[in-house]
């Protein structure tokens, strides 16, 4: 759950955003301030469904996400329910009418939403895969930074352009580009003048919070959201049900009794190993793996700072070190030991068994059934070297 703080700024940041008016989507809407229920009461107490306007169809389902709900209604009409922000975005069909009688905190997108500025990787990579990517026009990463072949070929066709970081938007670009909607992280939260911003062009944002799903098919189950907005339900029910398929697949039956380590150096000498509740911690598991860390704040998700000294107590023993390459990064089993002279002594190097992750590996978010694939096959395996793996690379 979010700060307060952060769940007001973004609620003043939309309300702003909707008294000025969301002319870039193509549809009138008022707003005054209002207290954001709970999910429970959001799905039981429709907002259009009180004041008469819509007839609800029921809510999409959801198998794995818990941080968003979507509500179907006659004639096409979506309304997105923000999970833990509460928040309320009624998608309209292209050329329907706005409802009238809406509750004043709902934020109306038009369709079609073709012009999208985004801080979120994580939705472009989705984007990919039910052929909407075309849609986002402006993004918070460096065009020399991205590794997703798809979102490559936008740069290079003039499709798709750099618009400053997302602590720094450019805001000229916003308006001249005629974004319609603002995607962010919760990384904005550390910049709340960035969605005060947005408010006051009038340009709606939606802060998403896939990284946080409890679930790791929670995260991939984002795309049948993306698939509302930009008109592409079936694609994304389609994609979603073949990663889910394979996710299951990869899952082992049980343990194949082998430790794996999991952490990396930063380029100024510190180590971070993944906690053991992250979600790669989980997916090591689930591939049949006995994560080194697992005691390590098992309820929380990403790294924990701590000594080579102290990480070397995990891993020294392990039996598969998997390096997360970013930071001091590494493309050969000499180059891992001149960072440090202690992965000489662990086991997993001894043994050849040291893979890292390809390079632009947190921009595959839409392929987590593919990682956990890779992982399943390297631990499977009684000659793990062997093994062909493209999100995984075996070091030498």
């Amino acid at each position: 759950m979010k700060q307060a703080k952060s769940l007001s700024v973004r609620l003043a940041a939309l309300s702003a955003a909707l008294v000025l008016g969301l002319s870039a989507c193509g549809s009138p809407a008022s707003t005054s301030s209002s207290q954001p229920q709970s999910q429970s009461q959001s799905q039981s107490q429709p907002v259009s469904q009180a004041q008469g306007e819509l007839v609800s169809q029921g809510m999409m389902e959801l198998k794995y996400a818990k941080l968003f709900t979507i509500e179907m209604f006659e004639g096409g009409y979506r309304m997105i329910r923000g999970g833990t922000q509460d928040l309320e975005y009624l998608v309209v069909p292209e050329g329907a009418a706005v409802p009238e009688g809406l509750d004043p905190a709902v934020v109306v997108l038009q369709q079609p939403i073709t012009k999208v500025y985004t801080a979120s990787n994580a939705m472009m990579s989705l984007a990919s895969k039910i052929g909407a990517l075309e849609n986002f026009k402006l993004c918070a990463t460096k065009y020399e930074s991205y590794y997703l072949p798809d979102i490559i070929a936008q740069f290079d066709a003039g499709n798709l352009a750099y618009s400053g970081s997302y602590k720094e938007p450019d805001y000229e670009l916003m308006t001249s580009t005629g974004i319609q909607l603002h995607m962010d992280t919760t990384m904005v939260d550390s910049s709340p003048e960035v969605l005060e911003k947005f408010a006051e062009l009038g340009i709606p944002s939606l802060v998403e919070d896939s990284s946080l799903e409890p679930e790791i098919l929670g995260r991939v189950e984002w795309v049948k959201l993306l698939g509302v907005l930009f008109g592409k339900e079936a694609e994304a029910e389609e994609y979603f049900d073949q990663q889910e398929a394979k996710f299951n697949a990869a899952v082992a039956g049980e343990s194949y009794g082998k430790t794996v380590a999991m952490g990396y150096l930063s380029s100024d000498g510190k180590c971070y190993a993944r906690n053991g509740g992250d979600y790669l911690a989980q997916m090591i598991e689930m591939a049949g793996g006995d994560y080194v860390c697992a005691d390590m704040k098992p309820e929380d998700t990403g790294n924990s700072s701590m000594t080579f000294e102290e990480w070397y107590n995990y891993l020294a023993d392990a039996d598969y070190l998997f390096y997360y390459n970013i930071g001091q990064k590494v493309y050969s089993i000499q180059e891992l030991i001149d960072a440090n002279p202690l992965f000489a002594d662990c086991k997993a190097v001894q043994n050849g068994n040291v893979w890292v992750t390809c390079d632009g590996f947190s921009q595959f978010s839409a392929e987590m059934a593919d990682i956990l694939t890779d992982m399943n096959a390297v631990l499977a395996s009684d000659d793990p070297a062997s093994v062909e793996t493209t999100y995984l690379v075996h070091l030498q």
